[in-house]
């Protein structure tokens, strides 16, 4: 929460908006899904990661090929899915999201 909320007693500083646990859990089932889709792009790029000289890329690189080499469109939510991929979701008011995965890729998702 914002510390400057309500800097005068009575009037709120800002106007906060609020978005629903369920459209970014829909947001990463679709990112997700997506990564999925085009998952020779993502390993190609990955696997370029691997020959970098920057050990967390290397790192980066390797754990995102051993989750999404195996891997299956999902239908539901999975928290420790979402812990090992994102790193964070940036919402916007124009109805789109940023998702920022760990290995740097950023991928925008338009709400509907």
């Amino acid at each position: 929460m914002c510390s400057n909320r309500y800097k005068v007693k009575g009037e709120k500083g800002f106007q906060n908006k609020h978005i629903d646990d369920r459209v970014l859990y829909q947001t990463f089932i679709n990112t997700f899904n997506v990564i999925i889709e085009n998952k020779d792009y993502f390993m190609e790029k990955w696997k370029d990661g691997l020959k970098n000289e920057d050990v967390l890329v290397r790192y980066k690189s390797n754990q995102f090929i051993k989750i999404i080499e195996k891997a299956e469109a999902i239908k539901k939510f999975d928290v420790n899915l979402f812990l090992k991929l994102i790193e964070k979701l940036t919402v916007f008011e124009g109805e789109k999201i940023i998702v920022s995965l760990l290995d740097g890729t950023e991928i925008e998702v338009v709400i509907e």
